[in-house]
């Protein structure tokens, strides 16, 4: 290596004055070219290892409010399971007790065979109701108070109304249906 910066001397020496300030800009420029270079290469580096990590930030952020929806809705599923495991109404006296409060008159109830939901894990208990004569007002009260079932288990499956104009009043065709878990 001595040998080598040794010839590069002596021959830098027999240069001209010219030659060595053209030898000594070429340097410079080599020099300031490499510096850019490897300036240049490691902030490109740099940019995309920071473009990696904020990816993966945002992708770790995504995560945790997706596992926080997780955790709400399996809270809310564990809640409604506990609802539907500790349900015991009796759908004909619960609809009963409902329309007597409403002042209507049930004159057929007919219950339908128990249907089971979500792969053998809910049984769906419903009626049929047949409602004549009755008055609006009276029949979204029996509604309102049929469906303000503890945890919501009892829901209005199907409607059919035929108003009757002559005396101001309608008839009214109704599944009503409660859930349970199965046992």
């Amino acid at each position: 290596m001595k040998e080598l910066i040794a010839r590069l001397q002596t021959q830098f020496s027999t240069l001209s004055q010219r030659e060595r300030r053209l030898v000594m800009v070429v340097g410079a420029v080599l020099s300031v070219f490499i510096v850019f270079m490897v300036t240049f290469t490691f902030s490109s580096k740099a940019d995309a290892i920071r473009g990696r990590i904020n990816s993966k930030v945002s992708q770790l952020d995504e995560v945790q409010t997706l596992a926080a929806g997780f955790r709400d809705t399996e809270a809310k599923r564990a809640a409604v399971e506990s609802q539907l495991k500790a349900s015991n109404i009796r759908l004909i006296t619960y609809l009963e007790e409902k329309a007597a409060k409403a002042s209507i008159e049930l004159p057929s109830i007919n219950p339908k065979a128990d249907v089971t939901l979500e792969g053998d894990k809910i049984v769906e208990s419903s009626v049929e109701l047949s409602l004549t004569d009755v008055k609006l007002n009276r029949l979204i009260d029996f509604l309102t108070a049929v469906e303000a079932a503890p945890g919501g288990l009892v829901k209005v499956k199907y409607m059919r109304l035929e108003p009757r104009v002559a005396n101001e009043s309608m008839t009214a065709w109704l599944t009503i249906a409660t859930y349970k878990a199965k046992n």
